[in-house]
């Protein structure tokens, strides 16, 4: 017969090795986890993109407010600073050659001239004095001994226009030092005191003299 197999020590029946319930209860979800990770990043991703969506919207609006700003600006300009111009030139149109140095009772001319900027059309009034100055030296300015009105007249100027004109005056009195050029805008005043006549137009020159 053939000899039965011994059973030594380690032989018996096959065992079956199972793990301890708590350690596969303990083992992490892997599966689980990387869908967490995946639906993290999707989230994360997502307030990521719709940020910078946000953002390019904002910058958008932004560059067509400065455009529709600039057109704004190049169709309807601001207003821009209203003046008024009041000059003088001498007889041959030119800043030089002023009379300021002639005999009593002979005729001189000067151009006188006006530039509007006053966005209307505006009629202005001239005013000429002959006046015989001073000097108040505590205030340091000159001041009006006697003063003559020589003439008034009215200049028409229409808006952003200038006009030129002769103007010829005579001095009868050698005391003349000063000969007074008040320019208005509106209405000139029935009479100005001595003391508030240098200065007292909406523009105002002078010429210094000397009358033999």
């Amino acid at each position: 017969m053939p000899p039965e197999a011994s059973r030594g020590p380690l032989s018996g029946p096959p065992r079956t090795r199972t793990a301890p319930p708590d350690v596969t209860d303990s083992c992490p979800d892997t599966s689980l986890s990387i869908a967490a990770q995946d639906e993290s990043d999707d989230l994360s991703g997502g307030s990521a993109t719709r940020f910078e969506r946000a953002l390019s919207l904002v910058l958008i609006a932004a560059v067509f407010a400065a455009l529709g700003t600039t057109i704004f600006i190049i169709v309807s300009p601001g207003e821009g600073e209203k003046f008024t111009e009041f000059y003088i030139l001498g007889p041959t149109g030119k800043a030089a050659d002023y009379p300021t140095e002639f005999m009593s009772r002979t005729p001189q001319t000067v151009i006188i001239g006006i530039g509007n900027h006053e966005s209307r059309d505006i009629t202005y009034t001239v005013e000429t004095f002959a006046v015989e100055s001073g000097f108040d030296s505590a205030k340091n300015r000159p001041t009006v001994v006697s003063a003559m009105l020589l003439d008034r007249f009215s200049v028409t100027v229409p808006d952003n226009r200038t006009v030129e004109q002769p103007y010829t005056f005579r001095i009868e009195d050698p005391d003349v030092d000063r000969l007074e050029f008040l320019l208005f805008a509106e209405a000139p005043p029935e009479e100005i005191p001595l003391d508030s006549l240098i200065g007292a137009g909406y523009r105002n020159l002078h010429l210094q003299l000397r009358v033999h």
